[in-house]
């Protein structure tokens, strides 16, 4: 007999394949349960479903740090698998269904739970239930958010509908994704309660991620205000001494806003060995290959000083030769004298409400360094003046260095390299055009969905 908890597990995995782009074309499974039939009680363990990335989110973390020019790799894959290698190259192919077709199904995923959240929540009128939803949305938000600034337009989902008749389609607008998520997070921010924990969404989570696509989309005025009220919330502060406890799995750190926890690791750690992807191999933990460094660009912008340098690791390649500089920036890596058997991903950090408002301001037209200062000195580096700078495209350049000083490893460097123009240049270096500003859909999706158009350039 299968007991309570299980039977919602059950629940929570139907619910999931039911939301995931590459499951449209499969009937509802029979372990499903529709909204008549579940107790409110029940939400909290399905968004927990939501949350979760069940072992397949790590793999598509690293995409568009190793995509972009912070990232090296010389690590190899066959052509169904990751293969950091071809996404150095700008050319990765549409048949990996790691870094990038486990891109698509793990949104997916998270987003099959969210929308049963959101529309249980909203069709009952449940009132004593609205942090819930708030979370609910901005956890959908976020998973639109990555997909969109993966592929471009990508199939909205909303609703519970499972009818294959009604689901398999061609993909909505860039634009359109676009405004769901800020309908969503719009909506999600009142909602919500204040920061406790980096594990749950909350309000000012909902208000930097809004603040981010809002930067993106050039809303400058609205996502310096966003920033600001994150700052002014006072819920946050910036470590000055030990930067890599940020990132540790059982950190009390103030930074970290909102994160990914996948653990406890056993077979698959050992296995891919991707939790701990930008370390050196062994006796680092992950046994990773030692494949992928940073770039020596990257590491000449740090100062000597710069306490962001204690989680970089300068060491011999068994492979080239050569020296290398890893990045030791997740828990499996900062956490070595510990047993610690979990990884964390971070998704939005404190400091970025600091360079989006520092941002905001010059995209205007308006140098002030207060922002970037404050950072600055948190992290033992060099302050300036106003007066640094010539003007404020100057300072827009300065920005964008220290956002590659302080992300980098975070997965945001790609969509930084077009909001500043330095995609395009980036990918005619490497003998490709605009089509490479997005990945392909994976020949999986493409084959489950017939309706849906690859994108250009595929």
């Amino acid at each position: 007999m299968l007991t309570y908890k299980n039977t919602l597990l059950l629940f929570v995995t139907a619910l999931s394949l039911a939301g995931c782009s590459g499951k449209l074309d499969e009937p509802q499974p029979d372990t499903s349960i529709d909204l008549d039939h579940v107790q409110p009680q029940q939400l909290p363990l399905l968004l927990q479903g939501a949350y979760k990335p069940d072992g397949v989110y790590y793999q598509s973390y690293p995409v568009w740090d190793i995509y972009s020019d912070d990232i090296v790799s010389i690590q190899g894959g066959t052509p169904t698998q990751f293969n950091p290698i071809g996404y150095d190259a700008c050319n990765p192919t549409v048949e990996d269904g790691f870094g990038n077709g486990r891109t698509i199904n793990s949104a997916y995923k998270s987003i099959g739970n969210a929308n049963f959240i959101i529309n249980y929540i909203r069709s009952k009128k449940l009132s004593d239930m609205q942090p819930l939803l708030g979370e609910a949305l901005t956890i959908r938000a976020y998973q639109y958010t990555r997909l969109v600034e993966t592929y471009g337009g990508v199939i909205l989902t909303l609703e519970t509908e499972t009818d294959i008749n009604k689901i398999r389609r061609d993909k909505n607008t860039e634009a359109e994704v676009y405004a769901s998520i800020v309908a969503d997070l719009t909506e999600a921010i009142p909602l919500l309660k204040d920061f406790t924990t980096s594990n749950a969404a909350c309000k000012q989570t909902a208000q930097l991620l809004l603040a981010r696509v809002y930067l993106q989309l050039g809303k400058h005025q609205e996502a310096g205000d966003l920033a600001q009220q994150v700052i002014s919330s006072g819920k946050f502060s910036l470590v000055n001494s030990n930067y890599g406890q940020v990132f540790q799995f059982g950190s009390t750190s103030r930074e970290m806003m909102w994160r990914g926890v996948d653990g406890p690791l056993s077979n698959n750690f050992n296995r891919y060995g991707m939790y701990s992807f930008y370390s050196p191999a062994a006796p680092f933990k992950g046994n990773s290959p030692g494949l992928t460094w940073i770039s020596d660009e990257l590491v000449k912008l740090y100062e000597p000083t710069d306490i962001r340098s204690q989680l970089l690791r300068r060491q011999r390649n068994a492979v080239t030769g050569q020296e290398v500089t890893y990045l030791l920036k997740f828990s499996t890596d900062t956490l070595q004298s510990t047993s610690s058997t979990y990884a964390i991903y971070p998704y939005i950090r404190y400091s970025e409400a600091l360079l989006i408002a520092a941002e905001a301001s010059a995209r205007k037209g308006v140098v002030d360094v207060t922002y970037y200062n404050q950072l600055r000195t948190a992290r033992k580096a060099g302050t300036k003046s106003n007066g640094d700078f010539a003007d404020a495209a100057a300072f827009l350049k300065e920005l964008e260095n220290e956002r590659r000083r302080e992300f980098v490893g975070e997965g945001r460097r790609w969509q930084d390299m077009r909001r500043f123009g330095t995609a395009i240049p980036f990918l005619a270096a490497k003998g490709k055009d605009a089509t490479r500003l997005y990945l392909p859909f994976n020949s999986t999706e493409l084959a489950r969905n017939p309706n849906l158009t690859q994108n250009k350039g595929y």
